[in-house]
C-alpha cells in the first residue's frame, strides 16, 4: 500500500510546503478538477486553493486546462520532477560558490553592538539547529556543557550525525556532564567523534539537576530548554559569563564520574 506520508515528506525535499502537496497528490489521484472541487476535496478554503495552484504551476507540476468554458487543473508529468532537481542542483552549486563571500560582505554590514554583551535567541527546532551548528563550527578547540537531552531527540539522527562530523573535521574536542548516560556507543555511527573527541562524566542529581543543555566555549554561554512545550534557546556573548561558567563547569567535572562507553559488537 502506497505510504502518503512517506510520499509528502519527500516531496517536501523539493521546497513544497506540505499544502501544495495535499493539492499535487489530489490531482494525480483525481484528474482534472476545478478549484471547487479541490477545495472540496482538500478542506482547503478557495482562495487558497488558488494561490497554491499558481506555485504548483510556477514548478511544473499543474497544469491549466480549458474544459468547456470551465478552468480546470490537472496535475503534471511527475517526471518534471527531474527538471525541478536540475534546478535546485544548479541553485546550490550557486549557493556553494557564492556562499563564502556572501558571509565576509554580510558580516561587513553587521552592526557592532556598544556593550560587551550581546543576546541572541533561538525557537523551535530549527532555532536548536542553529544553535548547535553554531557551536561545532565556531568552537576554538574546545566546548564543554551539561546534557539533558540528547543531539538525536532535539535535532534527528541524521542532522545530529552532521554535527559530529563536523566536529571531527574541525578536532574539536567536547566534555559533557549529565544525571545518566547511555554507556552503549549505538546512539551515533561517528565512533572517531565518540572515542577520540568526546569525553561524558555522570553527576549524581543530589549535587546538581540538570534540566537543559549548556554549551560554554570561547566567550559564549548558550542553552537550550523546553518550557511550557516550546523549544527556545539563548546564546550569551559575554567574557566574564562564559569564563565563570567554565570555573563551576571544571569544578563539578572532578566530582563527576567518567562515563566508558561500550563497544557495539554487532
Amino acid at each position: 500500500m502506497m505510504n502518503k506520508e512517506d510520499l509528502k515528506d519527500k516531496l517536501k525535499l523539493f521546497g513544497i510546503e506540505e499544502k501544495p502537496i495535499l493539492i499535487y497528490l489530489t490531482l494525480l489521484n483525481k484528474g482534472l478538477l476545478t478549484p471547487l472541487e479541490l477545495s472540496r476535496e482538500t478542506q482547503l478554503n478557495r482562495t487558497s486553493v488558488y494561490r497554491y495552484l499558481e506555485e504548483l504551476k510556477n514548478l511544473g507540476l499543474v497544469e491549466e486546462v480549458l474544459d468547456q468554458k470551465t478552468t480546470k487543473f490537472r496535475a503534471g508529468d511527475p517526471k518534471k520532477l527531474n527538471l525541478l532537481y536540475v534546478q535546485k542542483e544548479a541553485n546550490l552549486k550557486a549557493i556553494q560558490q557564492n556562499l563564502p563571500g556572501l558571509v565576509k560582505q554580510l558580516s561587513s554590514l553587521e552592526d557592532t553592538p556598544s556593550s560587551s554583551t550581546k543576546v541572541v535567541y533561538f525557537r523551535g527546532q530549527s532555532g536548536l539547529k542553529q544553535l548547535l551548528w553554531n557551536v561545532v563550527s565556531k568552537c576554538q578547540g574546545e566546548f564543554v556543557g551539561y546534557g539533558y537531552q540528547s543531539w538525536n531527540e532535539g535535532v534527528g539522527f541524521e542532522f545530529a550525525e552532521s554535527l559530529r562530523q563536523k566536529a571531527v573535521e574541525r578536532k574539536i574536542q567536547s566534555r559533557e556532564i549529565s544525571n545518566a548516560a547511555d554507556e552503549e556507543d549505538t546512539f551515533t555511527k561517528n565512533t572517531v567523534w565518540l572515542h577520540s573527541l568526546h569525553q561524558e562524566r555522570v553527576l549524581s542529581e543530589k549535587t546538581l539537576e540538570i534540566h537543559h543543555d549548556t554549551y560554554i566555549y570561547n566567550q559564549i554561554f548558550a542553552f537550550y530548554h523546553f518550557y511550557q512545550d516550546e523549544l527556545f534557546g539563548i546564546e550569551i556573548h559575554n567574557t566574564e559569563i562564559a569564563k565563570t561558567q567554565k570555573q563551576i563547569f571544571e569544578i563539578l567535572w572532578k566530582l563527576a564520574k567518567p562515563v566508558k562507553y561500550r563497544l557495539d559488537q554487532t
